[in-house]
């Protein structure tokens, strides 16, 4: 059974009251280096193995970058994070 990794610290950059709360699986067989990013930078970047799942916060302005490897190539995907938002009153 895959693990949960929280990205949720008492240090975080984002403010609760602004943030949403998100959730992302590694759903391939592979590594992927995941980037939470806004348009002043860079606000959060870890490595996901097969499987694994991780919750983070972002403000609605940021998107993900999903970076995998395939063969003799780096595939990026950015996708609003939004998307992985977690529906907290359902």
């Amino acid at each position: 059974m895959s693990h949960m990794l929280s990205l949720l610290t008492s240090e975080s950059p984002i403010q609760a009251s602004s943030s949403m709360l998100c959730y992302y699986i590694n759903k391939t067989a592979g590594i992927q280096n995941i980037r939470v990013m806004r348009e002043a930078g860079c606000l959060l970047e870890r490595i996901i193995f097969a499987k694994e799942r991780v919750l983070f916060e972002a403000w609605p302005d940021c998107y993900l970058e999903i970076y995998s490897q395939g063969r003799n190539e780096t595939n990026l995907d950015r996708v609003d994070c939004k998307l992985y938002q977690i529906n907290e009153g359902v």
